[in-house]
């Protein structure tokens, strides 16, 4: 119970890796070959689509707004193919999700299926018995379709079992789209774009000027805490932060500096470009999504979003005339990268399903299925994960640039999943701090914050005793963790830490 109080509270967020921890399937899945092959034989037997059953209704909840048309398409052509089944889908934001989850798995009313809140560890839902494992419903024949590297152990899987399915190919939800028109009145263009911070503000000021009230350099969604994190996390690593998704200290040595010159600077910027009155005046009131719908109205000039927007612009919004850039970088150069997270996970069946077999049928025809992976992709949302549907389906120029910088700019970083399986266990045991760094960014935009530089020391403080108490906390409850498995000494930030580099830790 005391974990729920405390996940009830905001915090982290977050192309691919290869595993080194694998699974105990050759092709890197879960494992438990005998026992998926037994589970589908079931599910064929009891044909949880057919008319002759009783009727179902599958509950599905998740935030995926970027593909809600073709979501209710695929919805529509599963019911269709499966009458006994009526889907029942509810689409929220992930500030939304993250409360509305919670509380319904507190309650004993989880949907069928759902997926890990931005801001849990898959290790502690499975811990606190949010899912069941997938492995008795998906066997090889579905499994061996996701490229090489999608399942792993202490990522996706846990003892064999697996957990969690990741959405899409992951990419880093930090680079930059801006409005060509808006950037050519401002002087510039595809060959000459901001690069640097010095740069990056004074773009954003001139558009703003131009706009004479009726556009504006930069829109965000300001609402959401999480998308300030992602912003301030990624953009202080491109200048050497050393900051990631998958713990709170700094993997290179296991320090708490969140404020050191490379986050310090990312404060500053945003400082500025909110005294130059450069943001949308809206910011701070709206969603991502609605700050999405702004930027294709031609309101603002910049804006921070994942790949998933290229293809609601592309829908909504066919005459804007848009590109995408790589987050500026401090006047003194690059001294980092963007984490490239591996394949993270996403959806699972509740362990309160009472139609595990319907879930996993649902899951089967979301990835392997006719329609919905080809239709995403070729609608420039995402790349996916099934083998082969990028290659004929990713056509849209903007996906493809989304996709480049993101390998130029991004590195793969070491995770302690994949070092020691075990050491998610600790994320049981700590506590979030707030005000945390999305929290404070959004606040010092607002002008609520404005000593940041004394408010992020204090924050790194306390982050460091946290993480200490819950190692201890951890290692007492039985967890085979310890502290040296989060620090990387050999990690270099502009390049990928490789299979090599784990084994070289030996």
């Amino acid at each position: 119970m005391k974990v729920f109080m405390r996940l009830l509270v905001l915090l982290l967020v977050v192309l691919f890796v290869l595993p080194l921890s694998a699974c105990t399937s050759t092709n890197g899945s879960s494992g438990a070959g005998d026992e998926a092959k037994a589970g589908e034989a079931n599910i064929a037997k009891k044909n949880p689509g057919s008319t002759a059953d009783s009727p179902i209704t599958l509950r599905v909840m998740d935030w995926s707004d970027s593909v809600k048309t073709i979501r209710e398409e695929f919805h529509k052509q599963f019911m269709a193919k499966y009458p006994n089944i009526k889907i029942e889908y509810t689409q929220l934001t992930v500030d939304q999700f993250k409360n509305t989850i919670l509380t319904a798995i507190q309650s004993g009313r989880a949907p069928d299926l759902f997926p890990i809140p931005s801001n849990v560890k898959l290790a502690t839902a499975v811990a606190e018995g949010w899912f069941q494992p997938l492995n008795p419903y998906l066997g090889e024949d579905f499994l061996n379709q996701f490229a090489d590297g999608t399942f792993q152990n202490g990522i996706t899987s846990f003892d064999g079992q697996l957990y969690a399915i990741p959405e899409t190919a992951s990419l880093p939800s930090s680079l930059v789209f801006y409005n060509k028109t808006l950037l050519k009145e401002a002087g510039y263009d595809d060959k000459n774009l901001p690069r640097t911070y010095t740069e990056f503000r004074a773009a954003a000021k001139k558009i703003t000027e131009n706009g004479k009230g009726k556009y504006y350099g930069i829109v965000e969604g300001g609402k959401q805490t999480g998308r300030w994190l992602m912003i301030v996390r990624d953009w202080s690593s491109l200048a050497g932060a050393g900051l990631n998704s998958t713990s709170p200290i700094n993997l290179a040595d296991g320090r708490t500096t969140y404020n050191s010159e490379p986050v310090t600077g990312v404060y500053s910027l945003f400082k500025g470009l909110a005294d130059d009155k450069s943001f949308h005046p809206q910011t701070m009131s709206i969603s991502a999504p609605e700050a999405r719908a702004l930027f294709g109205q031609g309101q603002a000039g910049f804006i921070v979003q994942g790949a998933w927007s290229i293809g609601v612009w592309n829908k909504d919004n066919p005459n804007l005339d848009y590109g995408v850039m790589a987050p500026p970088v401090p006047d003194t150069g690059r001294k980092g990268s963007i984490e490239l997270a591996g394949s993270l996970p996403w959806m699972g069946i509740s362990a309160d399903s009472k139609n595990p077999e319907a879930a996993a049928l649902y899951l089967k025809e979301l990835y392997t299925g006719d329609y919905f992976q080809k239709a995403r992709v070729s609608s420039g949302d995402a790349f996916s994960l099934i083998k082969g549907i990028n290659e004929q389906y990713a056509t849209v120029p903007q996906l493809k640039a989304y996709y480049e910088l993101a390998h130029e700019y991004g590195r793969t970083v070491p995770n302690p999943a994949i070092r020691n399986p075990k050491s998610p266990g600790v994320f049981e045991y700590y506590k979030d701090v707030h005000p945390d760094l999305g929290e404070l960014l959004a606040g010092t935009v607002a002008g609520a914050v404005t000593d940041y530089t004394g408010q992020l020391g204090n924050y790194s403080e306390q982050v460091g005793k946290a993480w200490t108490t819950a190692i201890d906390n951890a290692k007492k409850a039985g967890v085979q963790v310890d502290e040296d498995d989060f620090v990387f000494p050999n990690w270099k930030p502009m390049a990928d830490y490789t299979p090599e580099d784990y084994a070289a830790l030996k």
